[in-house]
């Protein structure tokens, strides 16, 4: 069972990481496979990965027909469609997932889900509701950048094969009212909680513990949970589901009791039978998303297995579970949970390995949260790229709170939801003063030391090296080598690697839509320049792009922070995390409106009026106008040209033509040459100027831009222009991050998207 569970998972994950999809042809080949896998004993394993790698492809192929028609990509259409989850309101706008029954025009496969925006939405929308939306649609799209979220992997994942959002005219129309549902019965049991926790200050933690709805979960309490490494507690998976489980199967035991019960079954099957179905409803309950599916399917195996009365091995009931949502589906494993769900339960394998020796039930929970604690460490790594510090003391108190009470009180609770408010609303001040209790003991841990530590991204060969310092770490005494020499380990890893001597330069253009930033670094200086769109109210390009981009290569200071100009799609994706970055100085070409929309930077410089610095021998300038034609914000733009060896690169903000013809007069046609230029105002007909272009002569025009953005930026005129003097274009939108690294005699860029090619861009 490990050895064909194996073998599936690595045909599984090697055809969802391939660079492309195969041939149709090919999956005629899978009844043959599934032949031999019977027939064949002895070359089986190869056979079930051949079988795996093949039936992944093919779901892939059914998925990908999904899609969205190009003909169709940003087009308004008529459709007619089904609400299928619990709309999520945010910041005067709702989302929500339709199942489309019709789209106006459409001759191909529907779309099976399509995630809608809605502002100025009605009220009353519910889950079930059938409505006639006039919409804006396009093909899934995300931001592609080095440690950013994978956006359109998530959409692949979750099955959503168009994203848009609702236009107001004409009017949309409700033609059916929702029937019954788990989801319209979910949202109804929102209603109900919101109601009876009207006073809560954990409201929305309480709503992701009853029923799996994360909507409300402030984005404080979120970036707390997951710096403490208890962000698994609100996500309904297998410790929920296990626990309603065992709970119930004791209730089991005891109504078995009763007169007319005993004669009919045996009293453990009927305990199992009890526990299976509790399992299921809170499953259900919780929308069944795929950890709750993956929970819900180990403990079908479990239970079965001891229905039928045959030996339960741990492992193998887990490696069932792991062959059947595969079969099932897929592309699980292309999400973060799967693994940390299956590395839960391989963790709790391994702990009962270690711990034969009887021991109280105390010092069961303590090792094996030690266990958890320590063979995490390269699984974070990998996906959040964070030592959780606190995860060790946090889940000592977190895990029995909220597993052992929390869960089961709200569990019951939920049984009550009908009975009067006036009763309900004491019981749910109790969760509350618990949940309240456990963040303030979260952040208490916080504020004493126990922050995460941002890594940057490790190499396979270093995650390797940490999976095996941290088995020999926990091996039992004999089996594993002296601690002084697995210390040795760590000393390799942080060792530090010695820099070529001559002056080498890396820089980024990201990916943020229709907006800028840009990080560039030395061998010992970072300079960030913009920080793309976002806004006071959350909503940041910052957070999402920039900042995991710093964590992903270990910049942890910034010694010069530019904001070219106070426009929100270069400045804006500041507002969130100025306070979480270490920096040194602040420079803009709009000094005093960029401290008035953000007091807290103390300080700002005037970039046109600092002089030329140079870095590890790279020369740094901003090249001053002297004076500015316009009282247009874009024309103050900070232009920041970077020169190393024979290698200039030059930054140029959102100036515009007027602007640039100053540039001209200042400057001689050698001073503005550049081997790459980041196009003015991602390539408006305002900007790139002819005489501009024919002076800057770019080998490279890089262009950030947004994905079909309204203003068609860059426009094809721009472009014309650039290709006319041999300039090699580079649009964000369509190759994501722009990576470049010089040197003193030549620069490289590379596409992000071709770097690292997905079936699902």
């Amino acid at each position: 069972m490990l050895s064909a569970g194996l073998a599936i998972l690595a045909g599984t994950l090697i055809a969802c990481l391939s660079p492309q999809t195969i041939d149709g042809l090919w999956f005629y080949l899978l009844p043959i496979v599934l032949y031999l896998i019977y027939r064949h004993v002895q070359g089986r394993l190869v056979w079930i990965f051949i079988a795996s790698f093949l039936w992944t492809h093919v779901v892939i192929h059914w998925q990908l027909d999904h899609r969205l028609s190009l003909e169709l990509n940003n087009k308004r259409v008529n459709l007619v469609g089904k609400v299928l989850d619990i709309p999520t309101y945010k910041d005067g706008y709702v989302s929500l997932l339709i199942r489309p029954h019709k789209i106006e025009g459409y001759k191909h496969r529907l779309p099976r889900q399509v995630k809608l925006t809605w502002r100025h939405s009605p009220d009353h929308l519910a889950a079930g509701q059938v409505w006639s939306l006039a919409v804006k649609i396009k093909r899934p799209h995300g931001f592609q950048n080095p440690g950013g979220f994978d956006y359109e992997r998530w959409l692949f994942i979750q099955g959503i094969d168009a994203t848009g959002y609702v236009l107001q005219k004409p009017a949309p129309v409700l033609l059916e009212s929702p029937g019954f549902s788990i989801n319209y019965l979910r949202q109804n049991i929102i209603t109900r909680l919101q109601l009876a926790c009207d006073d809560c200050a954990q409201s929305g933690l309480i709503q992701a513990l009853s029923i799996g709805y994360r909507g409300n979960i402030s984005a404080d309490h979120r970036e707390l949970l997951k710096q403490t490494g208890t962000a698994h507690l609100i996500a309904i998976s297998g410790l929920h589901i296990g626990i309603i489980a065992g709970v119930f199967f004791s209730i089991g035991l005891w109504i078995w009791r009763l007169p007319h019960l005993r004669n009919v079954c045996n009293r453990r099957e009927f305990a199992l039978l009890v526990s299976w179905i509790a399992a299921l409803i809170y499953s259900l309950l919780a929308g069944f998303e795929l950890p709750a599916q993956r929970a819900l399917i180990m403990l079908t195996v479990v239970f079965v297995s001891l229905w039928l009365r045959l030996p339960v091995n741990l492992l193998n009931s887990l490696m069932a579970a792991l062959i059947l949502i595969l079969v099932f589906s897929p592309l699980t494993v292309l999400s973060a949970s799967f693994w940390l769900s299956f590395s839960a339960l391989l963790i709790i394998v391994l702990g009962q390995l270690l711990m034969r020796k009887p021991s109280s039930r105390l010092h069961q929970f303590l090792s094996m949260q030690g266990l958890f604690s320590i063979l995490f460490v390269p699984l974070t790594i990998i996906i959040f790229n964070q030592l959780h510090l606190a995860s060790y003391l946090a889940n000592l108190v977190a895990v029995p709170l909220v597993g052992l009470i929390i869960v089961p009180l709200n569990f019951f609770f939920l049984s009550l939801l009908w009975l009067p408010l006036d009763f309900l609303r004491p019981c749910y001040i109790l969760i509350d003063s618990l949940l309240t209790g456990l963040i303030h003991f979260l952040q208490g841990l916080q504020s004493i030391g126990f922050e995460a530590l941002n890594l940057p991204t490790f190499s396979i060969w270093q995650l390797m090296l940490i999976v095996l310092w941290l088995f020999l770490l926990i091996l039992p005494r004999g089996l594993s080598i002296p601690a002084a020499w697995s210390f040795l380990i760590p000393i390799v890893l942080l060792w530090p690697v010695s820099s070529p001597g001559r002056p080498t330069l890396t820089m980024a253009v990201l990916d943020v839509g229709m907006g800028t930033a840009i990080v560039l670094h030395t061998a010992n200086h970072v300079l960030a320049y913009d920080f793309g769109p976002g806004n006071p109210a959350g909503y940041s390009l910052g957070r999402w792009v920039v900042k995991p981009y710093l964590q992903h290569y270990g910049l942890k200071q910034i010694d010069r922070l530019v904001i070219s100009h106070s426009d929100q799609d270069h400045l804006g994706g500041l507002y969130a995390i100025h306070n979480d970055l270490d920096y040194a100085s602040v420079y803009s070409g709009t000094p005093d409106k960029v401290l008035e929309r953000i007091p807290a930077l103390g300080s700002v410089r005037n970039c046109h009026e600092t002089d030329p610095w140079i870095w590890d021998g790279i020369h740094f300038a901003f090249l001053s106008n002297g004076k500015v034609l316009s009282g247009r914000e874009n024309n103050h733009s900070c232009v920041l040209s970077i020169q190393i060896g024979h290698q200039k690169l030059l930054l140029t903000g959102d100036i515009e033509s007027r602007q640039e013809q100053l540039l001209l007069w200042r400057y001689t046609a050698e001073e503005l040459q550049a081997e790459i230029l980041v196009a003015p105002h991602h390539g408006s007909l305002t900007s790139s100027s002819k005489a501009f272009v024919e002076t800057v002569m770019p080998g490279s025009v890089i262009f950030t831009s947004g994905y079909l953005n309204r203003w068609r930026f860059p426009r094809p005129a721009v472009v014309r222009r650039y290709q006319q003097v041999g300039s090699e274009i580079y649009q964000t939108d369509q190759d994501g991050a722009i990576l470049i690294e010089c040197n003193e005699t030549s620069c490289h860029l590379k596409r992000w998207r071709q770097i690292k090619p997905r079936l699902w861009y």
